[in-house]
């Protein structure tokens, strides 16, 4: 048997996994990935906060925030690079 290497996208992989397993959800204050605006931001309202299902963000340096539901959520550790 031969040894095989984890690449980076291996281990995002990996760790998108485990986050859905384990349910990760981010808490306000904590960052988080937008799978789909491929993008950081700072979680700064909670659905429960808003009673719309959505977390609302804002990017880490300031600026317009927005929404996103949970499933488009990823924790940063997983983005394996690239923000926009």
């Amino acid at each position: 048997m031969t040894p095989t290497r984890r690449t980076d996208q291996d281990r995002a992989r990996r760790r998108d996994l485990a986050d859905a397993a384990a349910g990760w959800l981010p808490e306000r204050g904590d960052l988080a990935y937008d799978t789909e605006w491929l993008t950081l931001g700072v979680v700064t309202a909670l659905p429960e906060d808003t009673d719309t299902g959505l977390y609302q963000l804002v990017p880490e340096g300031g600026g317009a925030g927005w929404t996103a539901p949970a499933d488009r959520l990823a924790h940063p550790d997983s983005t394996a690079g690239g923000t926009r």
